[in-house]
């Protein structure tokens, strides 16, 4: 006897598409802020966002209140590395593992108002020419008192790349530029973060060279200042010791540093000309830095002759 089939259900609606916002979070041992932190992320308003969290190993309860939480919530995407990438490795997967047509890194200790990732969406979305957004910042300490301000001083809007170079470069400020919200596919053209201490500010000069910042100058960035700052805790020469995985014998951070801003310019979307230009740019910074890149040298000689006479030793009781 014939049946007519009986009809297929429709398949359960899915997302086929990310957010068009994606929120990289990274942390290690966060414990103490993370509960603040993700509260003020997953409060912001009238946006379209998901939230990606890559955990460094945290040995605290990172790990369970992450995981309770993108249980909770389906924004929220919750990645335990296998093994401790170092900060800048664990920033820059993030980069690569969201999906959203524009970025932003919120950090584990800081906090935002509700309209934050809304007003950067809005700014860079109305400005088809700029690569990144930003607001302006209220620093907080511990306990989440207003201790400072920050307003963004550089020309980063100007349209001449040189002239937001030159700022950027040459005039001393708080990089909170970093915090901003990135087109994605503008930043993975850049080294993103370098495996140096300042890497923030070598990425932000780079990107300068890629196109002008939009700003909204409100202060809905709550930055936390404290004594637990990877960046107060952490020496230039520890960070190789402590945050990176190449374990290079020889460290000369300063003269790294310097190799990683002459990549940037001569990586950049920049005419002949106006590379020779930003490269003369970075003069400020090659003056600043001159004293310690001779004592990185220095210390390089001497530590590359105590390896070499250590090998000799260990070669001579064989």
């Amino acid at each position: 006897m014939n049946r007519e089939a009986a009809p297929k259900q429709a398949p359960p609606l899915v997302r086929v598409t990310p957010a068009p916002v994606s929120v990289g979070l990274p942390v290690y041992n966060g414990e103490p802020y993370l509960g603040t932190a993700l509260e003020a992320l997953l409060a912001q308003r009238d946006v379209d966002f998901e939230l990606w969290i890559g955990d460094n190993c945290s040995t605290d309860g990172t790990e369970e209140i992450c995981r309770e939480l993108a249980r909770k919530d389906k924004r929220v995407h919750y990645r335990r590395r296998e093994r401790n990438l170092g900060s800048t490795g664990n920033h820059n997967l993030l980069v690569r593992e969201a999906g959203g047509r524009y970025f932003t890194w919120a950090a584990s200790d800081d906090a935002y108002e509700p309209d934050r990732l809304r007003k950067m969406y809005e700014a860079l979305v109305g400005n088809p020419d700029a690569v990144l957004s930003f607001t302006s910042a209220r620093q907080i300490n511990a306990e989440g008192q207003t201790i400072g301000r920050w307003h963004n001083p550089c020309r980063t809007d100007h349209p001449d790349p040189l002239v937001r170079l030159r700022d950027l470069i040459g005039m001393r400020h708080e990089n909170y530029h970093c915090y901003g919200l990135y087109h994605r596919d503008v930043l993975l053209r850049t080294h993103l973060l370098p495996p140096v201490k300042n890497n923030d500010r070598i990425l932000i000069a780079e990107l300068a060279l890629y196109g002008r910042f939009t700003e909204v100058r409100e202060e809905l960035l709550l930055h936390r200042l404290h004594d637990r700052r990877l960046t107060q805790s952490v020496s230039s020469r520890d960070w190789y010791r402590t945050q990176r995985t190449d374990r290079k014998s020889i460290v000369m951070p300063n003269v790294e540093e310097a190799g990683w801003y002459l990549r940037a310019v001569t990586g950049a979307p920049l005419r002949r000309q106006e590379q020779v230009l930003a490269l003369l740019a970075l003069r400020p910074w090659l003056r600043e830095n001159a004293a310690p890149m001779a004592r990185n040298v220095a210390r390089a000689v001497i530590d590359g002759a105590r390896i070499a006479a250590a090998g000799r030793g260990r070669a001579g009781h064989k």
